[in-house]
Order: C-alpha cells, then sequence, then structure tokens
C-alpha cells in the first residue's frame, strides 16, 4: 500500500521519452509545472547556452542540441520564449515536423498523455473475470454535472434504453456543475473536484472510482478528465474495461485528444461524415470509426398544417441559449434583418442558457417583444409539438457535431435554414429540403427566410421533403439493438 500511495500522490516520478529545449526561467517553469502536475520527467533539457551544459537542475541534465545525434526521442517540447527561432534550429537539426511540440496547449495536452504512460496508478489486481456481457457495468462519463444540455439529455435517454436490456451503470459526473435535472435510471456517482487544484490529482480521484466498478464499458463524452482517467485505467486492466469515445462535438480539442490516444479506445462513434474524415486525418484507423445516428419520433404521415400567406411566418429554435458555438446573440441580428425585409413572422425560442437574460434585455431595448418570444425550457416530450407549429427552424452556429434540434424540426416539416457547421449536410440538401449558409452569414439566411415567407408552395414543399429525409433514416432505426451489438462487439474483440 505504501509504493500505491507513493505513486498515486506523484511522489515517485518516472523519465518520459522526451526532450525539452530550453533551461531557461520559462523552460525551469515548465519542469516545474510537469513534475508537480502531470508526474513527468524528460530525459533531458537542451540549451543553446554553453554555460549550462553539464549543470542539473531538479534532477535533469542540461545538454547541448548535439544530444539529439545520440538519443532516440519521440517528442521535443520548445520551452523558450524564442519558440519561432528554436523551431527552425530544430528542423535545421533533422528533427521531424511532427515530433516539435511548441503550443503551450500542445505541452499540456502531450503532458496528460504522457502522465498515462510512465504514471498509472499500481493498485492490487483485480482477478480477471469471465462475466457474460449483461453483467458488465455501464459508465456514462457526465463530467459536465447533470444539466440538460444535449449530450446530457442523449446519455438519459441511451441508460433507459440500456437499463431495459438489464445492463447496470452508473452517472460519473462532477462538481463542476450543480445537478438541475434527476435521472433515476442509473444511481449517481460525485466526484469531488471542488478544490483539488491539481490536475494529477483529479485523474487519481477518477482512476480509483473507475476501477471500483470494474469490469465496465465506460462511454466518454468528453476529450477531458474522465477520458483521460479511463485511458489509464486501460492501460492497467486492459481486459477490464472497454472504452467507447464518442464524438458530439466539432471542437479540434476532439480530434486532437481522441487522435493522440486511440492506442487505447476500442470504438469511435461519430455523428457526422465529417467528423469521420477529420478523425480520419488525425490517424485514427477506419475499422474503429463507427457512425452514431441519432433516434427520434418521426411517424410515416406527416400531419402539419403550414401558415399560409396572408399568415405570420413561424420560425423556430431549439437548444442552449448561449454565444459560445450556439451565437444565439445572431439571432437578435435576424430579426432585424427580416424587419428591414417587411416580412411578417415571430422568433419562437425553446432552451435557456448562459445568455438568456442578456437576450431578454436586447429584446426589449430594441422592442423586438412582438416578434422573439422567449419560451424558456419545454420538456423533451413537447418538442414534436413544438417543431410541429414551426414553419421555419434556424440555427445560427458557428461550430457543432450533429444538432439532434435540426433533425427533430425536419421530422415535422420545419424548413432548416441552418450555417454550414459538422452535421449540417448530413440531413440538408441546399435548395432541396432546406437552406445552407456559410457561417455568420445572416444576410443570406434572411434572404432565404423572405424568399421563403414570400413562396409557401416551396415552404410546404421543402417541409415534407424536410419530414420525408428523416422518416426514411430513420424507419429502421433501433438504437437499444445498435448498443447492444456494439457492446458486444468491442467485448469479443
Amino acid at each position: 500500500m505504501d509504493q500505491e500511495r507513493n505513486i498515486l500522490n506523484n511522489k515517485c516520478i518516472k523519465t518520459a521519452n522526451i526532450l525539452f529545449f530550453g533551461a531557461g526561467k520559462l523552460g525551469k517553469y515548465w519542469l516545474d509545472r510537469s513534475i508537480n502536475y502531470s508526474g513527468v520527467v524528460p530525459e533531458r533539457i537542451l540549451d543553446n547556452n554553453r554555460e549550462l551544459w553539464g549543470s542539473i537542475y531538479n534532477n535533469v541534465l542540461i545538454e547541448s542540441p548535439d544530444y539529439l545525434k545520440s538519443f532516440h526521442y519521440e517528442y521535443i517540447f520548445i520551452t523558450c520564449k524564442n519558440k519561432h527561432e528554436i523551431y527552425q534550429q530544430l528542423l535545421e537539426l533533422g528533427v521531424e515536423e511532427d515530433k516539435i511540440i511548441s503550443e503551450d496547449p500542445d505541452i499540456w495536452k502531450y503532458l496528460r498523455y504522457y502522465s498515462a504512460k510512465v504514471l498509472v496508478p499500481v493498485t492490487e489486481k483485480l482477478e480477471e473475470t469471465h462475466n457474460v456481457i449483461s453483467n458488465k457495468k455501464i459508465i456514462f462519463d457526465l463530467q459536465n454535472g447533470l444539466t440538460l444540455g444535449g449530450v446530457e439529455v442523449w446519455s438519459y435517454d441511451l441508460a433507459k434504453k440500456l437499463n431495459a436490456l438489464g445492463y447496470p451503470g452508473i452517472y460519473l459526473t462532477t462538481d463542476f456543475a450543480n445537478p438541475i435535472v434527476k435521472d433515476d435510471t442509473y444511481p449517481v456517482q460525485m466526484l469531488q473536484y471542488d478544490g483539488v487544484d491539481e490536475e494529477k490529482d483529479r485523474i487519481r480521484i477518477c482512476v480509483q472510482k473507475i476501477v471500483e466498478y470494474l469490469p465496465c464499458t465506460i462511454m466518454c463524452n468528453f476529450p477531458h478528465y474522465t477520458f483521460w482517467s479511463a485511458c489509464m485505467v486501460k492501460q492497467l486492466y486492459p481486459n477490464q474495461i472497454r472504452i467507447i469515445a464518442v464524438q458530439h462535438s466539432d471542437d479540434p480539442v476532439y480530434y486532437e485528444t481522441y487522435g493522440l490516444w486511440q492506442e487505447f479506445v476500442d470504438q469511435y462513434l461519430v455523428i457526422s461524415s465529417r467528423m469521420e474524415q477529420k478523425l480520419i486525418l488525425c490517424g485514427v484507423k477506419p475499422g474503429q470509426i463507427g457512425r452514431l445516428e441519432w433516434q427520434i419520433c418521426c411517424n410515416e404521415n406527416l400531419d402539419k398544417a403550414w401558415n399560409d400567406a396572408d399568415r405570420c411566418l413561424q420560425i423556430g429554435y431549439a437548444g442552449r441559449v448561449t454565444t459560445i458555438s450556439k451565437r444565439a446573440d445572431l439571432l437578435v441580428i435576424l430579426a432585424e434583418k427580416l424587419l428591414d425585409r417587411n416580412v411578417d413572422f415571430q422568433l419562437n425560442i425553446a432552451g435557456t442558457g448562459d445568455y438568456s437574460e442578456t437576450l431578454q434585455q436586447m429584446i426589449q431595448d430594441k422592442n423586438l417583444q412582438k416578434y422573439i418570444i422567449l419560451k424558456g425550457y419545454i420538456d423533451r416530450k413537447e418538442i414534436p409539438a413544438f417543431w410541429n407549429k414551426q414553419d421555419i427552424m434556424v440555427a445560427c452556429s458557428e461550430l457543432e457535431g450533429h444538432s439532434i434540434s435540426q433533425s427533430e424540426a425536419m421530422a415535422e416539416g420545419a424548413v432548416p435554414v441552418i450555417t454550414d457547421v459538422s452535421g449540417a449536410r448530413d440531413d440538408v440538401t441546399d435548395g432541396y429540403n432546406g437552406y445552407i449558409v456559410d457561417v455568420g452569414d445572416i444576410d443570406t439566411m434572411a434572404d432565404r427566410i423572405y424568399d421563403l415567407y414570400h413562396n409557401r408552395k416551396e415552404l410546404k414543399q421543402m417541409g415534407q421533403r424536410a419530414h420525408n429525409t428523416i422518416y426514411e433514416r430513420q424507419k429502421n432505426a433501433d438504437q437499444a439493438r445498435f448498443w447492444d451489438d456494439l457492446i458486444k462487439k468491442v467485448w469479443q474483440e
């Protein structure tokens, strides 16, 4: 137990097959942080200052750049201010470009990776088990709290399906956000991160909790602490855990992190074709990537009455009311541009978020209460009815995975007029069953809505095509069966 405690507390430091370049003030800062924060020590520190050669800082020897000729390194981290000059020097010394890590976020990313490689916590080995599939527990990564975000709502729904199939499980969450929903499908395990500043300590807490639930399948929804911890557990107990990494967002951090840690991941799931292409470019093998489709309510026959030419055009938005990614601030600008075009409309906004109060104030300040209606949170069961009343669905997002709101709206015949984010073209064929505009191009978005406002026949035709698109994809969908097959597959390989 003493050995276990020492390593878990990071007192036992191990060396990684990496080099730092820069032994000055910034280099010493990086070395101290690397040791104390991630538990990783480079093999050497290189520096151009001859006076430092042969000296030692924090038990690491400082060497001449000539050391590159005799050491087989994996990566070199530039840990000094003159990054560009050192970058060019390394290239001239024959270092391959993809082995040079220079930007601070990338350095932290790779330090986390090496932390997993060389500081796997030592615990008492569990006996290998041969439990049947149904006895392997499911861990849902809900790192951001029990919130009402799209990822979380999707997880609650999937949990119900897996629970009905006999899979036990837990929700693994943190105290990063206060729970605002209660889902009793699985018990909640709360990781207490408040007051824990060191990253290695948060990971240690998470690793220990995952180990308690082995054997298990973990659904990693985010490329952060829980994912890194799962990879560490996988290195320690390769036969006791399976990792399914779900990419919900087009955020570059997903590609960078999931690509770097791919040796630990059993299955990737993406929600758009664009995501799959980007993951492959990051080096993930196509055979490791599966496609996750939304399963939503979509009846074969659409019962909908679009508003005729003499009636107010109903435009809907449903999602988080935030400026980050969703760009809810652009909805007011869109409304103003529609008024400039003499469009008679009502923009109905369903959802809540950190921008809700600001948006409400903007609506009042601009006297738009007649045209923009904030409906607040709408229960999931009421979403189909909400979209059935809308003629058009809008989204001004600059970053998305594959919007489930987009598919739900189309299922109810609302014509999507959306920005060209990941997942947009998986549902929408521009000019056929909706319109796609460039990210940030609110003028063109307003023009497309203006055209539909004056051509209600085309609006109805596009709405019917939107419904048909989703129905054809959904009619044979069975998420419970998909996940049951997937879990069995990753355990059999």
